[in-house]
């Protein structure tokens, strides 16, 4: 039993390995990118995973503060709990935790 598992393991990664290629093709063909030099498309390739990175990251670091601003603006009486923020008011009306100067 498990000497036909192996020869069967080898032929779907073969079919992984193949359909993999196959997508990098149609990704280089519907991205202009076949037709560059090898160090065109190397840089090319750094720049849209570049991109991608950023955005991802933003998407990640930014989205989730915005989502709960709004929830707060549509539903004002909800007890929401402000995740975007760890300051402690003081009495003026600043941070408490802040560091470095406030202009007035």
């Amino acid at each position: 039993m498990s000497q036909s598992m192996f020869p069967k393991l080898a032929e779907d990664y073969a079919k992984f390995k193949r359909y993999v290629k196959w997508l990098y093709t149609l990704y280089e063909l519907n991205t202009q990118i076949a037709i560059c030099e090898p160090w065109e498309k190397v840089f090319l390739n750094v720049l849209l995973g570049s991109f991608v990175s950023l955005i991802l990251y933003a998407s990640f670091a930014f989205v989730p503060g915005y989502c709960v601003t709004v929830f707060q603006l549509l539903w004002p009486q909800t007890s929401v709990q402000n995740l975007t923020s760890v300051c402690t008011t003081s009495t003026v009306g600043f941070c408490a935790n802040e560091s470095g100067s406030v202009m007035t």
